[in-house]
């Protein structure tokens, strides 16, 4: 198996944008705990208004939150279901079939 750098493995990851990657790491927390999880991912969170949806008429208020970065994760959106995956970036064990380095 090939190896990857874990900052290498990051740089490609945002710069993949909306390009699907397959992507293997523990998972730290729930009932699956402890358990290797293999997902197809593409970058960032979903959009919960899809282009074309004009209902929002006001900008919701955020109260002041930690980023990604700080809480050591990654934010991913799972292909084809949607769904939002947050794994810790040193939970990550191979990226595009390349084990990472950490």
């Amino acid at each position: 198996m090939t190896t990857i750098s874990k900052a290498k493995m990051l740089a490609q990851i945002v710069e993949s944008g909306e390009t699907p990657f397959r992507i293997r790491f523990v998972k730290a927390t729930g009932k699956d705990a402890g358990r290797i999880t293999e997902k197809v991912c593409y970058y960032g969170a979903p959009n919960p208004h899809p282009r074309g949806d004009e209902l929002q008429t006001r900008k919701p208020t955020r109260s002041a939150r930690k980023t990604h970065l700080a809480s050591n994760t990654i934010p991913l959106t799972e292909f084809g279901s949607s769904r939002m995956v947050t794994p810790f970036i040193s939970h990550i064990i191979s990226f595009n079939g390349k084990q990472v380095i950490h």
